[in-house]
This record gives structure tokens, C-alpha cells and sequence, in this order.
């Protein structure tokens, strides 16, 4: 087993198929932009990034505010909690198709359904949950064959196009896929994030079910798929 040096993450794979890829880092980043969009409404608190969040335990700390910092706090060790869920459960290894990834899909569903009963009854538990789903997902999206993909902020995406344009305008350097995954990321954040509001104004409270329903959706999807598969290392 290798591993890159210094980062938590196995070697990054070259060999292939590129779309499926695509697909699932579209799908987590727009289901991330839903949920953070989502819980920004109705309680005022982003769970799917964390410079926002420490920002607020600045602002927080500062004017000795203790429920704006217990808030924060909520979300920021949610996060963290999350990432070791994923952890636990995923490990630091290269991708095999095995059940460890259902079973996490499975844990995000049963997050975020937690987190719409919470919701319901407009309890900040809620934010506490969305914040541990997004931290899951982002960790498990992350150790995806090696790629360092993030789905759940766009901080380091954007600054990742900004290095790809700047390339592009000083020696014409074409654009890989990776630089095209990049912007897919971007913008199905932004477009969740829109569904995530639509969703809201339409059924407040009730908004996490449908992110909830997809992850089932998946998880079940994954598992059924692999039923039959060995516990071996997917070929390129």
C-alpha cells in the first residue's frame, strides 16, 4: 500500500474511466450546495465549509456571543466527526469496490433524514447533523481512487480554475479532465444550492428528505451492484 507523502490519501490513480467520475463528484457537489443552501435558510449556519464557520467562532469569541459560538461549534466538530466516520469506515487505501462505500452512503442517508426530523421541529440539532453528513461525504468523495476531490466547499476548486486559466493565458496550456472536473464541480454546487432554496420555500423544514432519499437511493444502488462483485482492486 502507498500512500502520497504528507496526505492522508492513497497514490492517485491515472488509469480509468473517466465519466462515472464525473457523475458522482456533479451529484455529491450538488447535493452538498442543496443541504449547505438549505441550512444557511433556516438557520443562518453553513455546514458544508468550514472558513465560513471559523470566521463566525472569530466573531463569536470576540463578542463573547456564547449561542452564535455553540452554533459554530456544532458544525465545525460535525464536520470533523464526520471526516472520521469516513475514516473508520473507508480507511486509507486505495479504491476497491467493496460494501464499505454503500455502508457510508447509507450512514449520509440516515444523517440527513435525522437531520429533516430535527429540522421539523426547528431544533439546531439539526444543523449538528447536516454538518457530520457533509463532513462524511466530503472525506469519502476525497479518498476516491487517490483524487483529492472536494464536493462540499469551493474555495480550493476556484482556485484551481484560476491556476488553470492563468496556464492557459500565459503558455496556452490545454485543459485535462481534471481541470474540466473542476468547473462540473463548481457549477453543480451552485445549481444544488438553488434546488437546495427552491426546495426550502416549498416545503421548509421538510428539505432534507429529498438529499436523504438520494442517498438511499445510492447506497442501496451500490451495495445491489456489488453483491456479486470480489473484494478486489477495480481494473482500469
Amino acid at each position: 500500500m502507498f500512500f502520497n507523502d504528507g496526505m492522508p490519501y492513497p497514490i492517485k490513480e491515472t488509469e480509468f474511466r473517466k465519466l462515472p467520475v464525473f457523475i458522482i463528484a456533479a451529484l455529491m457537489a450538488s447535493i452538498a450546495g442543496y443541504v449547505n443552501s438549505a441550512m444557511l435558510i433556516e438557520f443562518a449556519m453553513p455546514v458544508s465549509q468550514m472558513t465560513g464557520i471559523a470566521s463566525r467562532l472569530s466573531d463569536a469569541m470576540f463578542h463573547s456571543n456564547l449561542d452564535y459560538l455553540l452554533n459554530a461549534c456544532l458544525v465545525l466538530f460535525g464536520f470533523l466527526f464526520g471526516a472520521i466516520i469516513s475514516g473508520l469506515m473507508i480507511g486509507q487505501r486505495q479504491y476497491r469496490q467493496d460494501n464499505a462505500y454503500g455502508y457510508a452512503l447509507l450512514c449520509i442517508g440516515t444523517l440527513l433524514s435525522a437531520s429533516a426530523l430535527f429540522s421539523y421541529i426547528e431544533s439546531t440539532t439539526s444543523v449538528l447533523l447536516a454538518a457530520i453528513a457533509c463532513g462524511l461525504q466530503n472525506a469519502l468523495i476525497a479518498s476516491y481512487r487517490g483524487l483529492q476531490i472536494r464536493t462540499t466547499h469551493m474555495t480550493g476548486i476556484v482556485t484551481d480554475i484560476g491556476v488553470y486559466i492563468a496556464g492557459f493565458i500565459k503558455k496556452r496550456t490545454p485543459w485535462n479532465w481534471q481541470a474540466y472536473l473542476l468547473v462540473v464541480l463548481f457549477l453543480s454546487f451552485i445549481i444544488g444550492g438553488i434546488i437546495g432554496i427552491l426546495a426550502y420555500q416549498h416545503f421548509p423544514n421538510r428539505a432534507m428528505i429529498l438529499p436523504a432519499v438520494i442517498m438511499f437511493i445510492l447506497g442501496f444502488a451500490y451495495l445491489k451492484t456489488n453483491e456479486h462483485k470480489p473484494d478486489i482492486p477495480i481494473s482500469p
